[in-house]
């Protein structure tokens, strides 16, 4: 189809390491990132880390939306936490926004308050531009305004109706997206949907076929 990497979330396949490497450079895919869990991150030893090493990510992405309402401030701390240990283990550590980081607490978006409470040099942002459409926030506007501290955007359409769809099929300004995280620093562009009408291969076809199309890809 044209992709040049994947991201991984969780243990994919249960792998080991050196078959998993081995698949990618047969693919001739480069790994952009991998989503995990908090207590993978903690944790040195964990395959996390072994899996990274082996296929050579550098990033390690949780995601905290439930924890906005109830206890933002601890979500908080474990991301200072986390950052120092992904940095101690060669690793980046990014936090994956939702819709809910862009309610606001004194006035001030969620995610916001988390950017500004960590160390820059620890926590970095990897920014959804269909959750940030879907809070209520401008993506291209969002995304300038952290440069050098997004390493990734994951590229996510919207419809008009506030749901999911194939990327060039929904309202957001690809290109001036795209243009943003050129601005900022992102090395990557990464694809994701959540859910599709048409099934997951299909939409990925499609919205690399658009991305041709505007001369995205």
């Amino acid at each position: 189809m044209g992709y040049k990497g994947v991201e991984f979330a969780g243990q994919w396949g249960n792998l080991p390491p050196e078959e998993l490497a081995a698949f990618l450079t047969e693919q001739k895919m480069k790994v952009c990132g991998w989503h995990t869990g908090i207590d993978d991150i903690m944790n040195p030893k964990s395959q996390f880390y072994a899996l990274s090493k082996a296929t050579g990510n550098k990033y390690a992405t949780i995601s905290l939306c439930g924890h906005v309402e109830k206890e933002w401030d601890k979500a908080i701390e474990i991301c200072r936490k986390a950052g120092k240990a992904a940095k101690a283990g060669g690793l980046m550590f990014t936090y994956h926004n939702h819709s809910q980081e862009f309610a606001k607490i004194d006035g001030v978006y969620a995610l916001d308050k988390l950017y500004g409470e960590t160390d820059p040099k620890e926590v970095y942002a990897q920014l959804d531009t269909h959750w940030i459409k879907r809070g209520g926030a401008d993506p291209v506007a969002y995304i300038r305004q952290y440069k050098g501290r997004v390493p990734h955007v994951h590229l996510k359409d919207v419809s008009a109706a506030g749901e999911h769809t194939e990327l060039g099929a929904g309202i957001l300004d690809l290109k001036a997206i795209a243009d943003a995280a050129v601005y900022v620093g992102a090395n990557w562009l990464i694809y994701e949907q959540d859910t599709s009408k048409i099934g997951s291969m299909e939409s990925a076809r499609v919205s690399m076929d658009n991305l041709k199309k505007s001369g995205l890809a």
